[in-house]
């Protein structure tokens, strides 16, 4: 008998690594961008499922042979060399923010699939131009949260639930080095309208003091309300992230991306909490945090904060006749709710 189960088990093993190496794709791709971000985030996600980088294109001459030599890569520092080469179907970019708007419009006019890390572009007015000039919708945008699973329970969770309010913190550190609106707060902005929809804000608050920025903002989706304090004056090293949201049966609370639990709200006799005569434990429900225990892919943070989920969505959106779910379009009503903030 317990041969047989080794037997089994050696077999589930060899079946899950064959699952593994294979790939659903086979298309080329190139990378316009070897910063910090793309290389602790996205080209790990590349490599995991399988997607063939044909080209890596960035401003450094001097960079050429090292990318060949640790990507196996055509490494250049010509967009149109890519954009000239008809076996290249796809391009992710993730640059510097300020270069984005004019390599996407480029990547749009050339026909090709278009994958741009947040922001695309630093105005409405551009967005509304890559928009117009995007008929096909064969570009999608990184905002990465939209593919969080965590994100995705939450937002079933508040389909069955009716929001009364929220309270939203993104509290990170100095920003020197570009535009802290579109370049940090546009993720919080878009994940409250991505779970609770349309808004208009009613009253709006901006400190800026020793180079830091600060917004506190009412916002109305209805019959939900909100608020959110977005600020670069606290830390990078200790930074915060959390949402609370109040239904009318219970709160659900968000934290780090990591955890989301929920606290259903006591019951009532006659108007009377049951809570006042010690009748009901707030007992905390835990819906879905990432395990730290298991090195698995489901409990790394590239696949919990949403990188591996949009990045295989744009594959399969290029291969697989596939969703875009983060069409230009989708972050117009983002980028007018962040306009209004500042």
């Amino acid at each position: 008998m317990k041969n047989l189960i080794d037997s089994g088990i050696q077999r589930w093993r060899s079946l899950r690594n064959r699952k593994m190496l294979q790939s659903s794709y086979s298309a080329c791709y190139a990378f316009v961008g070897v910063g910090s971000h793309a290389l602790q985030n996205l080209y790990p996600v590349l490599q995991y499922l399988g997607i063939r980088l044909k080209y890596i294109c960035f401003k450094s001459p001097d960079k050429l042979a090292l990318i060949e030599r640790r990507f196996s890569v055509n490494a250049t520092t010509s967009l149109d060399t890519i954009l000239n080469d008809s076996e290249v179907k796809g391009i992710f970019v993730c640059t510097s923010p300020q270069s984005h708007y004019e390599i996407c419009s480029r990547v749009i006019a050339s026909g090709k699939y278009l994958f741009v890390e947040k922001p695309p572009c630093q105005t409405l007015e551009q967005l509304e131009y890559l928009i117009a000039a995007d008929k096909q919708q064969v570009a999608m945008v990184g905002m990465q949260k939209r593919y969080s699973p965590i994100i995705w329970t939450l937002k079933k969770q508040l389909a069955k639930s009716k929001p009364i309010n929220y309270t939203l913190s993104y509290h990170t550190g100095l920003y020197p080095e570009g535009n802290p609106l579109t370049d940090l707060f546009i993720h919080p902005v878009d994940l409250v309208l991505y779970l609770f929809g349309n808004a208009e804000l009613k009253s709006v608050q901006q400190i800026d003091r020793n180079g830091t920025m600060t917004i506190q903002g009412l916002i109305s989706h209805g019959t939900a309300k909100g608020y959110i304090e977005l600020s670069t004056a606290y830390s990078w090293t200790n930074p915060k992230e959390t949402l609370y949201v109040n239904t009318q049966a219970g709160e659900y609370r968000l934290e780090q991306m990591e955890r989301l639990c929920y606290y259903p709200h006591p019951k009532r006799i006659a108007g009377i909490p049951l809570e006042k005569l010690g009748l009901f434990t707030n007992a905390e429900q835990t819906l879905i945090e990432r395990n730290n225990f298991n090195p698995l892919a489901a409990n790394n943070q590239l696949y919990t904060q949403g990188f591996l989920s949009e990045i295989r969505a744009f594959a399969d959106m290029v291969e697989l006749s596939g969703e875009n779910r983060s069409p230009l379009s989708s972050i117009d009503a983002t980028y007018k709710l962040l306009l209004s903030l500042k």
